[in-house]
């Protein structure tokens, strides 16, 4: 087997400067050497500089971008929370990024909450359950009657700080009407929960950002129900 081969299956991707610290070749015939293999289709050429030998983009998807994690479809399916299957793999991350054949891009201001997985032996970072929520409630991507059984496994006290932190009047509004609908909000939480309907504007915002802007209004948390809506 080609050293490069076995040196490779060991990592999600690898990065050429990483390839050429590891092996003594000299740059110009390490080039030479990773276009044949991949021309043999030994090695795969995710973008410039960057390679991997694996066929699963989960492997080496939350890997391409630091930092970035897996969200939305990709990591709703992680959890077993959905039963659709996703025909491509979804990534958060800070920098803006076209999409890949089978990788989606979604940027974000705010790196956090997300955490190390291991998938298949190999060390993937997935975003927390709580943080998934509001990335589902944000990004025009995950209708809302997907997330009933996400809803039941977050903390409310830390989807609330989460939400405090990504400095989003309409995220805000959505969290805060869900939480309040779908979950037992606790007196320990009471408070947390006042912060954030207090950091709402005057705006109606939809639900779901999925389906047509019209539905029931909800005047604590000015929402538009639209859930229903077709």
């Amino acid at each position: 087997m080609n050293e490069i081969i076995r040196w490779a299956e060991e990592r999600p991707l690898f990065r050429f400067k990483e390839a050429e610290r590891e092996f003594d070749y000299g740059k110009e015939y390490l080039k030479v050497k990773l276009h044949r293999l991949a021309k043999k289709n030994e090695l795969k050429r995710i973008e410039k500089g960057k390679y991997t030998v694996h066929e699963d983009p989960m492997i080496y998807a939350s890997h391409i971008e630091t930092p970035s994690f897996l969200s939305l479809w990709t990591a709703l399916r992680y959890y077993n929370l959905t039963t659709q299957q996703p025909t491509k793999v979804h990534i958060i991350t800070s920098k803006e990024k076209k999409d890949l054949d089978n990788i989606k891009f979604h940027s974000t201001k705010k790196s956090f909450g997300y955490s190390k997985k291991i998938y298949k032996g190999f060390q993937i970072f997935v975003a927390d359950k709580e943080r998934l929520l509001l990335d589902c409630l944000k990004y025009r991507t995950v209708p809302t009657d997907e997330l009933d059984e996400l809803i039941k496994e977050v903390e409310p006290g830390k989807t609330i700080e989460y939400t405090l932190n990504l400095e989003n009047k309409a995220l805000n509004k959505r969290v805060g009407y869900l939480l309040e609908e779908k979950t037992d909000i606790s007196k320990r939480i009471g408070e947390k929960l006042e912060e954030l309907q207090q950091s709402i504007d005057r705006n109606y915002t939809v639900l779901d950002l999925s389906k047509p802007n019209k539905g029931e209004k909800n005047s604590r948390w000015r929402i538009k129900v639209n859930t229903d809506a077709a």
